[in-house]
């Protein structure tokens, strides 16, 4: 029985404690706080313990380009002041053409154009200030920028060399190679504004084409006197290879030449005339070789023409091929064209 009656005493107390500390509670969980939308401040007494929380119950929706001053999970507390700004439009005038474009408040001219040319994917030109803050239907002149890519095709200069070689006497010059300049192909990332140029970017380069040097062989060599005269006395005549010793012999195209004007272009007392690329004077005996086979003052036995020495050069004599000379323009033609061998002597 005293059981029971504890029992009933604790049941009663709990409930009159409960019934007073519920309002208590209940009156601490509501607070006053201040909702400010674009400058209007507007007092709500609200449970709700976040900033989220109280836009949930008030059912205010944000836009894009609206802002907030505080987070969503920020706490709130008596007094907390919310406060929303509306974005708004603003006009853009691009080369004439108008649109509308949403900004949040306090954006200035500089902001707003940054914006503006990441959603365009473009860069655009302003001549205003850029510091000013926008206002809701302003309108921003701009110039679009144009972009493109501009392939030229530029040449690139070929350098002359100069190389010795003991195969020419002195003052004596041949172009062993001509020159060509080579192509280089550059492409450029182009921005106009208008239809001036305002900047260009190298996006790469090529060269297409390397230059050729050009090549001087220069003489060095001294010019080759005439034969001594035990030596002269050879020169011309024929023999049979079991006359002379040689080291090399060649198997070369044979033709024949003259001093005069029918070979060389020149006439008696014209100046150079009679005289070879070595400086010595023509003479039965002497042939024309290409120096890069046979170097000129180089002794030879020709078949068929006799005793000889390298010391004339000509335009056509390239290769294994050699001119011989003769006096007379009847004995030039009655040699003709042929095939001989050519002994290079001990």
């Amino acid at each position: 029985m005293k059981k029971w009656l504890g029992l009933t005493l604790f049941v009663i107390n709990f409930v009159i404690f409960a019934s007073a500390y519920v309002p208590v509670m209940a009156e601490t969980a509501r607070k006053t706080i201040f909702y400010i939308e674009d400058g209007v401040s507007t007092p709500y007494t609200t449970s709700a313990g976040t900033v989220n929380e109280f836009l949930m119950e008030r059912e205010i929706t944000l836009t894009p380009r609206d802002t907030l001053n505080m987070e969503y999970s920020d706490v709130l507390e008596s007094g907390s002041k919310v406060e929303l700004k509306r974005g708004f439009y603003v006009n853009v005038s691009v080369d004439g053409k108008d649109e509308k474009f949403k900004i949040s408040q306090d954006t200035s001219v500089g902001a707003f154009i940054q914006l503006f040319q990441t959603q365009k994917k473009q860069q655009f030109y302003h001549s205003g200030s850029f510091v000013s803050i926008l206002a809701p239907g302003e309108t921003v002149f701009l110039t679009a920028f144009r972009e493109e890519t501009v392939t030229e095709e530029t040449e690139i200069p070929f350098e002359t060399q100069t190389e010795e070689t003991a195969e020419l006497v002195i003052g004596k010059e041949n172009v062993a190679q001509e020159g060509q300049p080579g192509k280089k192909i550059t492409t450029y990332r182009v921005l106009y504004l208008g239809g001036e140029e305002k900047s260009r970017e190298i996006i790469s380069e090529n060269i297409e084409t390397e230059p050729q040097n050009k090549i001087i062989k220069k003489g060095t060599a001294q010019p080759t006197q005439a034969p001594k005269p035990a030596a002269a006395g050879n020169l011309g005549k024929i023999a049979s290879t079991a006359d002379f010793s040689y080291s090399k012999v060649y198997s070369m195209v044979s033709t024949a030449y003259t001093a005069g004007p029918e070979s060389t272009g020149k006439k008696p007392g014209s100046p150079g005339y009679g005289i070879t690329a070595s400086g010595m004077r023509v003479q039965p005996g002497v042939v024309s070789v290409d120096p890069r086979v046979i170097p000129l003052g180089t002794r030879l036995y020709v078949e068929g023409y006799g005793y000889s020495i390298a010391a004339d050069t000509g335009g056509a004599i390239k290769g294994n091929k050699i001119d011989v000379y003769f006096e007379k323009l009847s004995d030039a033609y009655r040699w003709g064209r042929r095939t001989v061998n050519v002994y290079v002597l001990n």
